[in-house]
């Protein structure tokens, strides 16, 4: 293998490693969004869970949380050591590299023309192959870490989904939502609403009183009697 194609080797693992690490990068937003919808699943349970029943439904519903949330914060502390804390070595800025370049020239200046040229750029390849080894060494260090991390994210996580389906189980057959039970809904008038010009009676009205009765008849033997009057025309 010439020089040539060694540079090109070790140029190609520095560009490598840091392809890795934006593929790594992607890959955690799948288990970060799934983590999340889990935390949104399991809210949702507990928000409605109806705590007033005592049953083993509701202690299997307790224990199977208490694994899902233990695995899914294992499951998010790996996460988070795959995502952050990471430091990445790469090439320096370009007018660094312009400047070294420079000072290659200036070191061999005294140099017969005939090799200064060849010295120079040997120099230049040689520094910046070196550079690349020293990076892509430490940056596939580093994927390999976060590639391991990231499967311990994986596993914990496909637990973690084992035991939310388990705590699902319980919660949907236990009929552990509060909202499955009808309870009574206690009604309290503070006031009655009052009506202007109208008197609200609880009672109805009596019916009126009957009309007086005809006057007693007075009859004496010494008198004549009096005859009946005539009856009285009602429209009949």
């Amino acid at each position: 293998m010439s020089q040539q194609d060694r540079f090109e080797f070790f140029e190609k693992l520095y560009f490598h490693e840091l392809e890795a690490r934006e593929q790594m990068t992607t890959r955690l937003q799948i288990p970060l969004a799934l983590l999340i919808s889990t935390i949104g699943a399991l809210g949702f349970m507990i928000q409605n869970l109806d705590r007033d029943l005592t049953s083993w439904w509701v202690y299997a519903f307790v224990a199977a949380l208490f694994l899902t949330t233990a695995f899914i914060l294992l499951s998010g502390y790996f996460c988070v050591q795959s995502a952050w804390g990471h430091e990445y070595q790469m090439t320096s800025f370009s007018t660094e590299w312009k400047d070294y370049h420079d000072s290659c020239v200036l070191t061999f200046q005294g140099e017969p023309e005939s090799t200064r040229e060849k010295l120079i750029d040997d120099a230049f390849n040689e520094t910046v192959q070196t550079k690349y080894i020293e990076c892509a060494s430490n940056n596939a260090a580093i994927n390999a870490d976060r590639a391991f991390k990231f499967h311990l994210t994986i596993k914990y996580f496909l637990w973690a989904i084992g035991f939310t389906s388990l705590t699902f189980a319980c919660y949907f057959f236990g009929s552990l939502d509060k909202s499955v039970r009808s309870k009574p809904t206690e009604v309290s008038i503070v006031s009655a609403a009052p009506l202007k010009g109208i008197t609200m009676t609880t009672k109805p009205s009596p019916p009126p009183p009957p009309p007086p009765p005809p006057p007693t008849r007075f009859v004496r033997d010494d008198r004549p009697s009096t005859p009946p009057p005539a009856p009285k025309n009602n429209g009949k």
